[in-house]
């Protein structure tokens, strides 16, 4: 028996709880300028930790790549800290996976691949998504997509905070779950895609820009019911990759994803496969 709970209704420890989870295996790209006060950190993106094959990577949108330092150090947005950690760009390999000629459409996959000493240090701290424990089940037998509901993760620039005070400027970074279902779209050549859309009555909290949020993952959660009525969460399932914002009129507005194919198959293959 199929049973529809509105997302809003769901109880407010679970929808927290699932974020918590949720948070461990995103990261925020940044770059880092030193200063002679404090370092100015920008934000360039978002990502999701995971391993595919023996390779631990950072899962992320091929434009995100390309504006990331290839030289010094990376910035990345790990836990709330007064330090920004950053880690040696030559320990880390940027894979560009595949970029369509309209950004609108498609495709748009990256990673930064991390060296064993990175990704050990990256581990202390958060959680490595293992694509291969997945990987047949979610290609062969797939839940349906109605199945639970879906939150899209990452950072979002727009909502990034500077707070000043004796001659020194801090930074806050806004992570966002969004909470709500995803629409399919048409797959081109090999690649699956999703839209994400934010609904009438959601576009008065949602942020009027996405910017930030590119590279960002996309989560299918399975609910269920217990035999004493409540409803409780199954493993979340990495399902899609953030990578467009879907220009806001007055019937649309969101992002557009890549869908689960396109994470298993095409970006597993090419990091299981990074030298």
């Amino acid at each position: 028996m199929t049973e529809s709970i509105r997302v809003g209704d769901l109880p407010k420890e679970l929808t927290e709880g699932v974020v918590r989870e949720l948070s461990a295996f995103s990261i925020g790209f940044a770059r880092v300028v030193e200063t002679a006060n404090r370092p100015r950190v920008d934000l360039l993106g978002s990502g999701t930790l995971v391993t595919a094959g023996r390779k631990q990577a950072i899962l992320t949108a091929h434009h995100v790549v390309q504006v990331l330092p290839r030289v010094g150090r990376l910035g990345l947005l790990l836990w709330s800290s007064d330090h920004p950690t950053t880690v040696d760009c030559a320990g880390l390999g940027f894979l560009e996976i595949a970029r369509g000629v309209d950004d609108s459409v498609g495709p748009d996959l990256g990673a930064v691949v991390l060296s064993a000493p990175i990704a050990s240090a990256i581990a202390a701290q958060k959680s490595f998504y293992n694509l291969d424990n997945r990987r047949d089940g979610v290609l062969n037998r797939p839940p349906q997509d109605n199945e639970g509901f879906w939150i899209a993760n990452g950072f979002i620039d727009e909502r990034t905070t500077e707070h000043r005070g004796e001659g020194i400027v801090s930074k806050r970074f806004f992570n966002l779950s969004a909470a709500g279902g995803a629409e399919r779209q048409p797959d081109v050549d090999q690649f699956d895609y999703y839209q994400y859309p934010v609904s009438i009555e959601g576009r008065e909290y949602s942020p009027r820009s996405f910017g930030g949020m590119s590279g960002g993952g996309l989560w299918q959660i399975p609910l269920a019911r217990e035999g004493n009525g409540s409803v409780v969460s199954r493993t979340p399932l990495f399902s899609g990759l953030v990578f467009y914002q879907v220009p806001t009129t007055s019937s649309e507005c969101g992002v557009r994803c890549h869908g689960r194919r396109s994470i298993y198959e095409i970006a597993y293959e090419a990091i299981r496969g990074a030298l």
